[in-house]
């Protein structure tokens, strides 16, 4: 009961300072009745933002793993591939990236499918940031439990497999939903190729109806609404392999 009021008080001193924020911003004057016109847009590119982060997501989850394996690789070209690709991913802004995958690489490539450059863009950015939290996760594992490995006659597939993954599941999932968070987010950046994603066509509905406050509301809860869900289904993995003993 106690936590119960803690969170409510919480909960409401954010709400009187955004009232308060927004009263001294625009009074009392909001007319989100005015996005009612242009819902099924607003709800196409909420929808749009949701299906892009899911594949970028996936797919980011995949180019990490690949990452940290060409990193560990013995082949010594693909270790500097993949160091050489991390370093521009740390060093160069995403926005930058996005631009330059969508109107050089993609038209050097004919690629101008907007989804596809976005999936893949936010995908090898996030995945960059994703391998290093896969080397903490596995560089974290006792010798002994390589060396006990080996001993068994496991390769490195078995070795990976059944003795490291699932010990480094929960030390991945914190710094995870960070990234997966960030990446939905990031997604925004694609309205500078004039993808229909959520952010794009609010801004384009304000420029319509000048509604700018309303404009943002709406955007901040419509991010909330994919984020929050994200971050209580990792602490239920989390409280889920912590019961289970992973």
């Amino acid at each position: 009961m106690k936590k119960i009021l803690h969170f409510l008080i919480a909960v409401g001193m954010y709400i009187a300072l955004f009232r308060f924020v927004l009263y001294k911003a625009v009074g009392n004057d909001f007319e989100f009745d005015i996005y009612i016109d242009y819902s099924q847009l607003v709800l196409k590119g909420w929808i749009s933002t949701i299906l892009i982060s899911i594949s970028a997501l996936l797919l980011s989850l995949v180019v990490g793993l690949v990452l940290y394996m060409m990193s560990n690789s013995k082949i010594l070209f693909l270790r500097y591939m993949a160091e050489f690709h991390k370093t521009i991913i740390f060093g160069v802004p995403l926005l930058v990236i996005i631009i330059a995958a969508y109107y050089y690489i993609g038209d050097a490539f004919n690629i101008d499918n907007k989804f596809t450059v976005g999936v893949i863009t936010l995908a090898l950015y996030t995945g960059a940031y994703i391998a290093d939290i896969y080397r903490g996760a596995i560089e974290s594992v006792h010798v002994r439990q390589w060396q006990a490995a080996k001993m068994f006659g496991f390769n490195k597939y078995q070795t990976y497999r059944y003795i490291i993954f699932p010990q480094v599941i929960m030390s991945i999932l914190p710094p995870l939903t960070g990234q997966l968070a960030l990446l939905i987010k990031g997604s925004a950046l694609l309205s500078y190729i004039a993808f229909d994603e959520f952010f794009n066509v609010i801004t384009t509905t304000q420029a319509s109806t000048f509604a700018y406050a309303e404009g943002y509301i709406i955007l901040a809860v419509g991010y909330l609404i994919m984020t929050v869900p994200l971050l209580f289904v990792i602490r239920l993995l989390e409280k889920r392999f912590n019961y289970r003993g992973v």
